[in-house]
């Protein structure tokens, strides 16, 4: 990225004024949080989310109508408790955060989370380092220790959507970029999902791009993919990006399993992109479709997928 944008990326002066107390406080809580051991911290998590379940208001609403919609077959009882694992594991992934921004692996190569982390298909990754990865997370509560996760095995880049307030998008990014314990050379490095050349370029040299293009999206190109039956606006642009950049996609799932996660690797997706923007955009809804149906309570429910 150049020099301007490199600046936007900077503790300020300005993130000191009145508006942002409010987001220092949020933020100083959770780095007390952060002194508590690991499955303390998991647990307080779930005990968070139960308590964000009760205040939840409108987003509770929106989680609630995409549930109906993604399991018509499931009863009142069985969407309610759905509902309520989901936000269990929001507040999970809340105290997640203090682990990618303060945790162990900030401080040692052997005694951090590894511990709790389980592989599977990694022979997909090292298989493929002949050209760029895209590396395809759709939206779960477990995104951003999935890309704690990612950074064990690979350096990559995130690509993310800038946030509108600029001490949240500050603090995000730093919680992000990681960097090694013996050169401290950055080994995850964020990048804007509007820096298309960076993305592009960061392809073609062979890296790894981590992205996330499963929600609504009503901008220009959009298509209308059905996704649990009903027709969602989407992106299409990874299709581009993997052309563009030529580029190999390769799907990336993890689950929550109590203080352990789990991440699988699929292989490579063949004849992608093909040409077709809709029929490769409805092939990725499936794949999410297969896994959301294995492990329902961790996709992002609370984001308003369909036009409703």
């Amino acid at each position: 990225m150049n020099s301007l944008n490199n600046s936007k990326h900077r503790l300020k002066l300005s993130f000191l004024l009145p508006k942002y107390w409010g987001i220092w406080l949020g933020y100083g809580i959770l780095r007390l949080i952060a002194f508590l051991p690991y499955t303390t911290k998991i647990h307080l998590g779930e005990n968070l989310g139960k308590f964000i379940y009760w205040i939840a208001g409108n987003r509770k609403k929106v989680a609630l109508k995409n549930l109906k919609t993604a399991f018509p077959e499931k009863d009142n009882d069985e969407i309610n408790t759905l509902l309520f694992e989901h936000f269990k594991s929001l507040g999970v992934t809340l105290v997640e955060f203090t682990i990618t921004t303060w945790g162990r692996h900030r401080y040692s190569q052997q005694d951090n989370e590894t511990r709790y982390f389980t592989y599977y298909g990694l022979e997909h990754l090292k298989e493929n380092r002949d050209q760029g990865i895209l590396l395809l997370v759709p939206h779960f509560t477990t995104t951003e220790i999935t890309g704690l996760m990612v950074s064990f095995i690979t350096d990559y880049s995130p690509i993310y959507r800038a946030n509108d307030n600029a001490l949240l998008d500050y603090l995000i990014r730093k919680s992000r970029t990681q960097r090694t314990q013996k050169t401290k050379q950055k080994q995850v490095t964020p990048l804007v999902n509007t820096d298309t050349k960076s993305m592009l370029k960061a392809l073609r040299d062979k890296k790894i791009l981590f992205i996330l293009p499963d929600q609504k999206y009503n901008g220009k190109g959009s298509v209308k993919v059905p996704f649990f039956g009903k027709p969602a606006p989407s992106n299409p642009g990874i299709t581009k990006l993997a052309k563009l950049g030529r580029a190999k996609v390769i799907p990336c799932f993890t689950r929550r399993n109590g203080v352990h996660y789990e991440m699988y690797f699929h292989a490579p997706l063949e004849n992608f992109p093909s040409g077709n923007d809709y029929e490769d955009i409805l092939r990725l809804h499936k794949l999410y479709e297969d896994e959301i149906r294995q492990n329902p309570s961790q996709y992002l429910w609370v984001h308003n997928r369909w036009r409703q």
